[in-house]
């Protein structure tokens, strides 16, 4: 179980945020997966909250797939600035200014060269966004900033800007992050994101959330998937636990029912299928 010590940090650095990043590495595992979309939709509830990654190639089950909103995963950390640029030379710019047209309502900006020397090209000027405003990141299973890629270079104060606050949740303790939640000891970093959603239950402000969303199938397909269907090595009690708790808010056995399904259309023995799953009624997202 995580320390408890650690779930009250983890309750207070969430109090009065304004802006959360949930940030996971690319390629993950079904597990790494659904336990940061899970995270990331609770949270979203409570207040803005935006998840991302370098690069999303995860191949999703199908029986999951229509309950992922793959569009609210991000790549680009930078949206709040528009920037402009074009490549630099001292006399092309004499002068930079700019007005509102009161008629049009239109911002122009104007660069005005040194006279004599010819003016900007207007064909070498580019504009992107940068910049973000965030006031917690939470990183799961990320070992190195570096890894980040994009979503770290270019915004290296982000992560250590003292009054941001950067949570890890990760198998070992790395050297960045003001609150490093250890999850060597849980079998799943689904389990480990329902430990903390179990303990941030009562900020809920649109009744019980958790317990009328997917959220409950989502983290019971990480555990099973990480597990090898609870049958891994790497049970605790605290595995059951949650397993239990997440049933009782309505979670359906897809991961299980999905391995049957595998296991009798390649031939196995009927055994396999020998136990027969009540129907499912999945929970819609809101």
């Amino acid at each position: 179980m995580i320390d408890q010590e650690h779930l009250q940090r983890f309750r207070e650095l969430l109090t009065d945020k304004k802006q959360i990043l949930i940030i996971f590495p690319e390629n993950p595992s079904h597990d790494l997966f659904l336990a940061s979309y899970s995270l990331f939709t609770f949270l979203n509830n409570l207040t803005p909250t935006r998840i991302l990654s370098p690069s999303f190639k995860v191949k999703l089950p199908t029986s999951i797939k229509s309950f992922v909103e793959i569009s609210q995963i991000e790549t680009e950390l930078g949206k709040q600035n528009l920037l402009i640029s074009f490549p630099y030379q001292e006399e092309q710019v004499d002068k930079v200014s700019y007005y509102i047209g009161e008629s049009d309502q239109r911002f122009y900006l104007t660069i005005k060269p040194r006279v004599g020397v010819a003016p900007l090209d207007s064909a070498q000027v580019e504009f992107s966004y940068a910049g973000t405003d965030a006031d917690l990141i939470i990183l799961l299973g990320v070992d190195d900033l570096e890894q980040l890629k994009q979503l770290y270079f270019g915004y290296e104060s982000l992560y250590k800007n003292e009054n941001n606050h950067v949570i890890t949740i990760q198998e070992f303790i790395p050297e960045f992050g003001s609150l490093n939640i250890d999850m060597s000891t849980e079998s799943s970093y689904a389990e480990t994101v329902w430990q903390l959603l179990h303990a941030l239950e009562n900020m809920q402000t649109d009744g019980d959330f958790l317990k009328t969303s997917i959220l409950p199938t989502l983290l019971l397909y990480g555990i099973e998937s990480n597990t090898q269907a609870l049958q891994s090595v790497l049970l605790q009690p605290s595995t059951f636990m949650a397993v239990a708790d997440l049933l009782q808010k309505g979670a359906s056995r897809l991961y299980v029912l999905e391995s049957t399904q595998l296991s009798s259309a390649s031939g196995s023995p009927k055994k396999a299928t020998k136990t027969k799953e009540k129907p499912i009624q999945l929970h819609s997202a809101k």
